[in-house]
């Protein structure tokens, strides 16, 4: 006897994926798109000025270098604060 599928099956995992899934991913795909356009429309030298150095560079290294920097901060203060919450909340008892 063959077994018919009547309804869908609870256990199995859902593939695919949700539209809040693909409204981000959408999202995340076309600043991507308008961040290499716009490094591609800021290709030229400029003259950079920090501290005691003065260098010329291309703007494109600028602001790539922008970025890095503050991807690296965010992930640093976006850990921290993962960090103090999960040391702020309290535990679960246990028993023996």
């Amino acid at each position: 006897m063959e077994k018919t599928p009547s309804a869908p099956d609870l256990n199995q995992p859902k593939t695919g994926l949700t539209t809040w899934q693909k409204i981000r991913l959408g999202t995340i795909g076309a600043l991507v798109v308008l961040w290499i356009v716009f490094l591609l429309q800021n290709t030229e030298q400029t003259q950079v000025a920090f501290l005691w150095f003065t260098f010329a560079t291309s703007r494109i290294l600028l602001l790539l270098g922008t970025l890095l920097v503050g991807a690296i901060f965010g992930a640093f203060v976006t850990y921290r604060l993962c960090v103090r919450n999960r040391k702020s909340q309290p535990k679960p008892p246990t028993f023996s």
